[in-house]
């Protein structure tokens, strides 16, 4: 019995390098990340999927840099959008499936309820812009074998994120002020690996286009950081002389303007083969300790 070949772009990142530790068996993959194909390099792009032949490519590499793409927008394009495209209708002629991270920030950021797959998109920003490129570039190469992953706020053991700034923060005992008008739902990384092994499976050729995949639940990111500080806490970390207060965004200007509802409906095609949610303080709970193991790259 041959195994399911999968390509899996973005090995260095924090869901790629979540997915090369999950891999399941019955699974032969291929991790990639720049030293071995350029995205800015449509013929890269083009040699290398040629050379692997996947059956099923897991394509996460992103420029995920939100303020710099901004004032670089067309070079997070070039990434996003259009290195997209080639590996997609190279993948089309192939006869291959393909899946797409995507972000919560096509969304407008205005809304009462957590968004779902087929709401109208309106990003943001550059970086939303960028990504929503991309998911077009699946849909119209490769329609029904294609698959958009949505997700938001994630952290994972590999890199630096939310989770391990605020820890680094608190650490050095310093009193912080985080945003709380911006609502989404926090997601590690080892959950979105799971879910993409399971959409690489047999089952999960039958999956819609457009998935949305996060933790269960709605906070701010400053109930998020009071979470990582309580959390820190009863794991034994020095935090104590550290402190969290609310501030409205305003008073955090960035670059980029961010979505101050990002909620997204987790997908109930996930139950189909085997995903299921798990409320996003739990998971903090259990992935704080897999983060202070890991050693930052």
């Amino acid at each position: 019995m041959t195994s399911t070949r999968v390509l899996v772009t973005g090995r260095d990142g924090q869901v790629g390098h979540a997915c090369s530790l999950l891999k399941p068996e019955g699974i032969e993959a291929i991790f990639i990340d720049r030293p071995e194909c350029d995205l800015a390099d449509p013929s890269a792009i083009v040699g290398m999927l040629r050379e692997v032949r996947p059956e099923m490519v897991l394509h996460i590499a992103a420029w995920t840099a939100v303020d710099a793409a901004e004032e670089q927008e067309a070079e997070a394009l070039v990434i996003n959008g259009q290195a997209t495209e080639v590996m997609a209708e190279e993948v089309a002629r192939q006869g291959g499936r393909m899946a797409y991270v995507s972000t919560d920030y096509v969304f407008s950021g205005q809304g009462e309820t957590p968004w779902r797959e087929e709401e109208p998109v309106a990003p943001l920003n550059a970086y939303g812009r960028t990504k929503l490129a991309g998911e077009q570039a699946l849909a119209h190469h490769l329609g029904d074998r294609s698959h958009v992953v949505r997700t938001s706020w994630v952290y994972g053991r590999q890199g630096h994120n939310f989770v391990r700034t605020m820890l680094h923060l608190m650490a050095q005992g310093r009193d912080l002020k985080v945003v709380s008008d911006q609502l989404g739902a926090p997601t590690f990384a080892d959950g979105i690996a799971r879910a993409l092994w399971a959409l690489a499976g047999k089952g999960g050729g039958e999956m819609p286009p457009i998935l949305h995949y996060t933790d269960e639940g709605i906070c701010s990111w400053f109930d998020f950081a009071v979470a990582i500080r309580e959390e820190g806490l009863l794991q034994g970390l020095d935090l104590a002389a550290s402190s969290v207060a609310p501030c409205p965004s305003s008073e955090y200007p960035t670059p980029a303007v961010r979505p101050s509802w990002s909620p997204l409906h987790f997908s109930d095609a996930w139950s189909g083969i085997g995903v299921s949610q798990t409320p996003w303080r739990e998971v903090l709970h259990t992935a704080l300790p897999l983060l202070l193991a890991a050693t930052v790259e």
